[in-house]
């Protein structure tokens, strides 16, 4: 018996051994590279490591290896041979039982001051014990810090496997942060790129604060103990682009901080839980050298997308314009492509793998999950409320889904419409749903003034050209800083006064002299304006909308708060 019990605490202490790898990140300034070291438990037989050759939520293949240079071992202080099996893989050739040390450089080009660094991209792992403990620390230059979302014990990050070990990027460096607190969880907004000084950061942090407030509310909760947003600021008006983590965000913002942007921040958070915890079983323990195979990246992208713009409409970020403008922008992109009669919303996300020659990309096979995921939400929520008389919406299938729970939202009925909108080609009944509400479609011929290029009223006080004029006169980020004398003012207070003046002057038959500042460089032009229109959707009300309609529109605006 006692025997028995020595073999069994022998058994458990070294699969206690077996329980961690610890990850130190070297940072030296002036250099190309980062050096990583890796302490990997090992009862002497050989071990393989491997490098991801795709990063969860961008479902395109990559090929990080290529900056993998340097890869060495030992075993108790013995050098041992690493051996190259395919481009994706190293062993550690066997030897005594205990820790190897391995270490790699990972090509960066010149190290600078700010840097962010993703897991896939940097950190090796242990083939076939991804779900072990992992330890990471990072050696830093004089004054330099590190933020991400990982815990913290000392002075390094814990993770409980390196899916959440890789799935929480880390920036380093010397660099700006804000902070807020909701619900007792502190957030950091962490600029690693771009010119932080040139965005709004009140505004910033404002628009991040509601957009964990109201999401907050309407999960019941937030379910991580701190987040940080990664933020590279972008010299544009509006837009951006994101890649959810598990308790952070890597974003690139507008600096003019236009609703494009604050969309863009709400869908990333959103992410926090619909992928992140809501998810496809192939979501998670990743395979990192092959790409997943979901049909669902209709409900985890399209539909996040769906809930990113709802919500901000919800609790009153932005108003019901804003959301008719989002159901007529994602109508005119899903129809503009005629593959939507031939693939289906579930096809899209399958087969993602299969675009760009089986690279595949982050927008989908044949059609793109994002905006046709929208729709799809848009319909499967109109459907629900209909049919259950308001009582219950999609919001329930995600609360649900959070709390995997199998009860049915919607009933039988719901299982023929889900076929039609989510596994068939053809066009979605976008009209037929929205009349539920008591919207209807129209098609509507608008005249505007035309000056020959795009331009922006920003919201950082600027008047924008956002991209390049056909004749070259106008390059993107131009900005407009006189028309007709009237000069752009100093004092940003009077900045509306100046905008109604110049709004006036921009009518169709008028001749303006602008003055446009290119950088450093004043620029003078002589501007015909002519008067342009263009055809394009409203959303308005159906004719005699009955007090049910008023009541599922009520639902849809209001939610379950």
């Amino acid at each position: 018996m006692r025997g028995m019990v020595s073999t069994g605490l022998v058994l458990a202490l070294a699969a206690m051994a077996l329980a961690r790898i610890d990850y130190t990140v070297r940072v030296a300034d002036g250099t190309d590279a980062l050096s990583v070291e890796m302490v990997i438990p090992s009862d002497g037989k050989p071990v393989q490591v491997q490098m991801p050759n795709w990063a969860p939520g961008s479902y395109r293949l990559v090929d990080n290896f290529k900056f993998i240079e340097g890869v060495s071992a030992v075993r108790a202080s013995r050098k041992v041979a690493v051996n190259r099996i395919d481009d994706n893989t190293w062993e550690v050739s066997s030897g005594s039982a205990g820790d190897i040390v391995l270490k790699y450089e990972r090509k960066t080009g010149p190290v600078t001051n700010r840097m962010h660094i993703t897991g896939p991209a940097y950190y090796l792992f242990v083939k076939d014990r991804i779900e072990e403990d992992c330890t990471l620390k990072y050696v830093l230059p004089e004054k330099w810090r590190s933020t991400c979302g990982l815990d913290e014990s000392g002075e390094q990050y814990v993770a409980p496997s390196y899916d959440v070990l890789a799935d929480n990027p880390v920036t380093i460096g010397v660099f700006e942060s804000d902070f807020y607190e909701v619900e007792g969880v502190r957030h950091e907004i962490a600029y690693y790129g771009g010119d932080p000084a040139t965005v709004d950061r009140e505004a910033v942090k404002n628009y991040c604060r509601r957009v964990t407030e109201s999401q907050s509310d309407f999960w019941g909760g937030l379910p991580f103990k701190k987040y940080v947003w990664h933020f590279t600021v972008m010299p544009s008006q509006d837009g951006g682009w994101g890649l959810e983590h598990l308790s952070s965000t890597t974003m690139g913002i507008a600096r003019g901080l236009g609703k494009g942007t604050v969309s863009v921040m709400s869908h990333e958070y959103f992410h926090a839980w619909n992928v992140k915890r809501i998810r496809s079983k192939v979501l998670g323990p990743f395979n990192y050298l092959e790409l997943p195979k979901t049909g669902h990246l209709w409900l985890l992208e399209g539909v996040t997308d769906y809930y990113a713009d709802l919500l901000l409409y919800r609790y009153d970020v932005f108003d019901e314009e804003y959301m008719k403008g989002n159901v007529i922008s994602n109508v005119r992109t899903t129809r503009s492509n005629d593959q939507r009669f031939e693939v289906s919303p579930y096809d899209s996300s399958y087969r993602v793998g299969e675009a760009a020659n089986g690279r595949g990309n982050s927008a989908g096979f044949g059609v793109n999950y994002y905006n046709t995921g929208w729709l799809v939400g848009l319909c499967l929520d109109t459907e629900i409320r209909n049919l259950t008389g308001g009582r219950k919406s999609l919001d329930d299938v995600m609360h649900r889904l959070y709390e995997m729970c199998k009860d049915e939202v919607g009933g039988a009925p719901m299982g023929p419409f889900y076929d039609k909108v989510v596994m068939t080609p053809g066009e979605l009944p976008v009209e037929a749903q929205l009349a539920k509400i008591g919207y209807k479609f129209e098609t509507k011929t608008e005249k505007f003034a035309d000056m020959g290029f795009i331009h922006v009223w920003g919201t950082d006080n600027r008047l924008v050209i956002p991209r390049r004029s056909r004749d070259n006169q106008y390059q993107a980020n131009d900005e407009i800083i006189e028309i007709n004398g009237i000069k752009k003012p100093v004092d940003s207070t009077k900045t509306k006064e100046v905008w109604d003046q110049w709004k006036k002057l921009i009518a169709a038959g008028n001749k303006l002299k602008v003055v446009i500042l290119r950088g450093e460089e004043r620029l003078e032009r002589e501007v015909d304006v002519k008067e342009g229109s263009t055809t394009t959707y409203v959303l308005t009300d159906v004719d005699g909308v009955s007090e049910g309609m008023k009541t599922l529109r009520k639902g849809w605006y209001q939610g379950t708060r």
